[in-house]
């Protein structure tokens, strides 16, 4: 009698294991693929926003040659945006360069 409802639970966990591992499978498939177009995407649009950010970049560092470092982070929060941190400091970067 113990070794039948033994083997009853064994059998029980051992099924919902595999349902579970075959709906996490699943589901893991599915982010793959999602991952796999949205690859698929950045690469396309890749290369036109790399012109978009020449252009970007061209107009901060004339704002930074004029002295208006506000004006540049502003342009570059409304451009990218990003947070106010983020933007001060890819312009910090860009002044660096210049």
């Amino acid at each position: 009698m113990d070794l039948t409802w033994i083997s009853i639970v064994v059998g029980t966990i051992l099924i919902a294991g595999y349902i579970v591992y075959s709906a996490v499978e699943k589901h893991i498939e599915t982010l793959e693929n999602r991952v796999s177009k949205v690859e698929k995407l950045l690469k396309q649009t890749m290369p036109e926003m790399a012109s978009v950010e020449q252009k970007v970049n061209e107009e901060l560092r004339e704002l930074l040659q004029q002295g208006k470092t506000i004006e540049a982070v502003k342009r570059t929060r409304q451009e990218f945006g990003w947070s106010l941190l983020e933007a001060k400091q890819y312009v910090d970067e860009l002044k660096a360069d210049t």
